[in-house]
This record gives structure tokens, sequence and C-alpha cells, in this order.
């Protein structure tokens, strides 16, 4: 008698459920780390794996501006396969890719650290780290190979998101944790 009372007293209690910091964000994409090929997807329904092959920081110098090195601009640059799964084309575009520190409990959208797109300012060649990946559609098996850099002041854990450039509102397909 006294299991089935406190069954039902369990059942009745008004305690909180879920995760102990019910602020903490769950990002509605699915999450990979370096060396493990996350399944993306993309608003159209086509699919695609991508994976970190590296990521690597490199101190100020490594961006320039018009071909001269930009003095205090260090940068993180991050080698990406992105492999299509779908007989629909998986369109990328490092334009639409983005890295921000996180942190808090919303790495992902933290508000004091807005993300940063890849640009073509890191010089890529000087720093041996080519080709730069560029844009285009993927499908059934084909791969995509190249690198992505982010004009950033230090190293660390960065929370990349990698969005669909067919979609007028940021959609995102994947996000990647990968320390540098």
């Amino acid at each position: 008698m006294a299991a089935a009372t406190v069954a039902v007293f369990v059942a009745a209690c008004p305690c909180p459920v879920g995760s102990a910091d019910p602020t903490s964000e769950s990002p509605p994409f699915p999450i990979g780390q370096m060396g493990v090929p996350v399944h993306a997807r993309a608003a159209s329904g086509a699919t695609a794996d991508i994976t970190v092959n590296s990521a690597t920081w490199f101190p100020p110098g490594c961006a320039s501006h018009f071909a001269s090195p930009t003095d205090g601009s260090a940068c993180n640059v991050v080698e990406l396969t992105i492999t299509a799964t779908s007989h629909r084309f998986f369109q990328f575009d490092r334009n639409h890719v983005f890295a921000g520190y996180g942190g808090g409990n919303q790495p992902w959208t933290h508000p004091d650290d807005a993300p940063r797109p890849a640009t073509l300012a890191v010089d890529f060649q000087r720093l041996d780290k080519m080709p730069p990946l560029q844009s285009g559609g993927l499908q059934d098996g084909q791969s995509a190979h190249g690198f992505v850099g982010f004009v950033m002041p230090t190293a660390g854990d960065l929370y990349i998101t990698i969005n669909d450039p067919e979609q007028p509102a940021p959609y995102t397909e994947a996000g990647l944790i990968v320390h540098t």
C-alpha cells in the first residue's frame, strides 16, 4: 500500500521536469564535432554529410586587406568536407558558414558573441590551407573539400553553423563544435 501511495504522489507531483537549466538552448539542427560526419538537411530536403577535418588558429598577420597583411587580425581556419547523400542537390556556400565562441547557456546564439561570417580576407595560400571552400551543389555521393577562415582574436571552442544558401532567412542545416 505504501508503494502505491508513493507512486500516486510522484505522478501528481508538480515537480519540474526536463533539464536542470530550463533556459539552455537545444538547437533544432544536428551537431557534430571534429572528424565525425554530421548529417545535414537543407530546407529543400537535400542531405549531405559534413565533416570537419581540421581546425587551426593562426596568430595576428594571417589576414590581409587588399594583399597587405592586417596587424592584429588573428584567424581560425577550418577544413571541411561535404558529401551529398541524396539525389536532390545539396547547395553550399562559404558565405553561409559562421563561427562564434559561444558560451553560457546559449552557445549557438550567444547575445554577447555575434557569429562571424567566413571571409576570404584570410590568406589561405600563405597559410598553406588550400583551396578555400567555394560554393556549389552536390548530389549522389559527390564531395566538395575546402577551407573556411574566420578573423577572430583568439583560439578556443568554436561553434560553427552552416546555413542553407537557398533560404532568405537563416536556416541552419548543421552545427559543428571544434577546438583550435
